[in-house]
């Protein structure tokens, strides 16, 4: 659904059977409502982010379906489907006018987005687009089946993502980070939107990313992001920004065993591998929530992130960080950081230099140091 049909060259025509010479895009016609959270003060419910594979600056419905009568009918079935969960079709009274919603499910089933098509053409297949959310306490991406037609993932994984790895398919670096900040930043009430090209087997993808931010009961921290995904138009790529790859990769010397991964120097957390990750290690939230580190080398390493963080420092060694193994002890590495500049992250090079065996003092059940910086709304306090 995502590539236009044919060639620029080829004959086409429009409804009013008038050869128009360019062929149909698969987004044609199609509105996508984000429905991510409940309207505030009895406010209309949803918020156009794209039209016609493109996106749109958070619109009201009625600014994007000009008729009145139109718009009003397109927001009752809109509310409809977010109830429901039912795809609907209807017309618009005295008008003639058809209305298909499509709704588009989060993990947990609630709707995230509702596809709109004002039209005739009732049986045009939707653009894709997927919901999600952003689970901030554990780091974490849930999916819906939907994410493996748009952006296929190895066989075998499950329902969820570490940040790292969803970032690791991300053609921009740039992007990336910005979508990253908006997710570990993000408050209740917030909300967050962007584009980002996506490397799938097929090329390059770009996406329209849609946040909101909500208060969560179940959640460690009290808060959830939830998101929506959708495909654009081919010409709506992002433009590529710096390559923070090719930044570690120049600091590299042939045939070393260093493995470089982004840290966000505020939050004090990895967010992004740039090399293949050191092997063997437990990562935090793979298994359980026990911080990978010793708890020893735990303050020493925060202390250090945070006094570059201050622009101290541009670069700093840790020696001799103990990190958790698979299967019991302890790979020792030691730390090179570098921060990178105008960036908020520090580009930290992992050397593996031995191992250890000794026992292992934090029990299954710690939930780990939270490496958070203050929120936002907590600094203005």
């Amino acid at each position: 659904m995502f590539s236009t049909s044919g060639s620029g060259s080829e004959a086409h025509v429009d409804k009013a059977g008038r050869a128009t010479g360019t062929p149909p895009d698969a987004h044609d016609g199609w509105i996508v409502v984000e429905t991510l959270a409940e309207p505030i003060d009895g406010g209309a419910l949803g918020t156009v982010v794209a039209k016609d594979g493109r996106a749109k600056e958070w619109t009201a419905l009625q600014r994007s379906v000009p008729n009145k009568r139109v718009a009003d009918a397109a927001r009752a079935v809109v509310a409809s489907v977010v109830e429901t969960g039912v795809e609907t079709s209807v017309s618009v009274p005295g008008m003639r006018v058809p209305l298909r919603a499509v709704p588009v499910a989060g993990p947990s089933r609630a709707v995230h987005g509702v596809l709109l098509y004002v039209g005739d053409d009732a049986d045009a297949s939707p653009p894709d687009v997927t919901g999600w959310d952003w689970t901030s306490a554990d780091r974490l991406f849930e999916y819906t089946t939907e994410m493996d037609r748009m952006v296929p993932r190895e066989s075998g994984r499950g329902p969820s993502a570490t940040a790292f790895e969803f970032f690791d398919r991300n053609e921009d670096a740039e992007s990336a980070m910005y979508l990253m900040v908006a997710l570990f930043d993000a408050d209740p009430g917030t909300r967050w939107d962007g584009a980002i090209t996506l490397r799938t087997s097929r090329g390059p993808r770009p996406l329209r990313i849609a946040l909101r931010t909500v208060h969560d009961e179940a959640s460690r921290d009290d808060r959830i992001t939830h998101g929506l995904s959708i495909a654009l138009r081919d010409d709506e790529f992002v433009s590529p920004g710096p390559s923070f790859e090719a930044f570690a990769l120049r600091s590299l010397t042939r045939d070393s065993p260093t493995a470089i991964a982004l840290i966000d120097a505020e939050r004090v957390r990895l967010t992004r591998w740039l090399t293949e990750p050191v092997p063997d290690i437990l990562w935090k939230g793979q298994v359980d929530q026990r911080d990978t580190p010793h708890p020893e080398d735990i303050a020493r390493i925060v202390s250090a992130y945070r006094h570059m963080h201050e622009w101290v420092d541009r670069k700093v060694e840790i020696p001799g960080v103990r990190l958790r193994r698979v299967d019991g002890g302890w790979t020792v590495v030691d730390l090179r950081a570098t921060r990178i500049p105008h960036e908020r992250f520090l580009m930290v090079e992992f050397q593996p230099v031995g191992f250890s065996s000794e026992p292992d003092p934090v029990p299954v059940t710690d939930t780990g140091y939270p490496g958070r910086g203050p929120r936002p709304s907590d600094r203005k306090r």
